[in-house]
């Protein structure tokens, strides 16, 4: 979901050794096209590129699990990298977001998470990534989507290199450990080079059916 430019998606198929099937969805057509110039430059066969709109992907009604719209637990894992507020982008010396802007991306961000959780099949894997800071993107989100679906569980996100998550409402201790938080500076007291953007990672798995 949110698939361009492809570097995940590319990334997702060579874990796979371009085997088994990637959907890739993407709904800005300069942003397929970038996407699959760089599947082709990699030689890689096992993604299906569709223009589509993330947020439309999931039908009730439909079978499908090979191109949109998709139907109810089709996917083993999804890798959802939803729009947001970038703020963790670098360098940033100055930023034209206005606050109404960025307090309107969770919401959004939703629509992306629960018809993703609808389209994972008992037993998958759902990652949810930003390339931004805010808690009401990150944390607090992992903490709808527990208190919303019973049956999706925070797991660790390992290896564990960044740093852990914060604590907000609906998150225990324990929770906030399995998720991966990085800042956009060097962390020379971990030991470990981790001089990247500021991101943020959560790992679900989808366990039971809810009573």
């Amino acid at each position: 979901m949110c698939s361009a430019p492809g570097g995940k998606t590319t990334h997702i198929a060579q874990l796979m050794c371009d085997k088994g099937t990637v959907i890739a969805l993407e709904k800005v057509q300069n942003k397929v096209d970038k996407l699959r110039t760089n599947i082709k430059k990699q030689n890689l066969n096992c993604i299906k590129v569709f223009k589509c709109d993330s947020t439309k992907a999931f039908s009730e009604d439909s079978k499908s699990s090979c191109e949109p719209p998709l139907g109810r637990e089709v996917f083993d894992r999804i890798l959802l990298d939803p729009p947001c507020s970038a703020l963790g982008q670098r360098p940033q010396i100055t930023n034209t977001l206005k606050l109404s802007e960025i307090s309107s991306y969770p919401s959004y961000q939703w629509c992306f998470v629960a018809d993703a959780v609808k389209m994972l099949k008992y037993g998958g894997t759902l990652v949810y990534s930003t390339c931004t800071l805010p808690k009401q993107e990150n944390e607090m989100m992992v903490a709808r989507v527990l208190s919303t679906f019973p049956e999706m569980i925070l797991v660790s996100a390992d290896p564990i290199v960044g740093q852990p998550g914060i604590l907000v409402d609906g998150l225990t201790d324990h929770d906030v450990i399995k998720m991966q938080r990085f800042l956009p500076n060097s962390d020379v007291d971990s030991g470990v080079d981790i001089d990247t953007i500021g991101f943020f990672i959560a790992k679900f798995k989808k366990i039971h059916k809810p009573l």
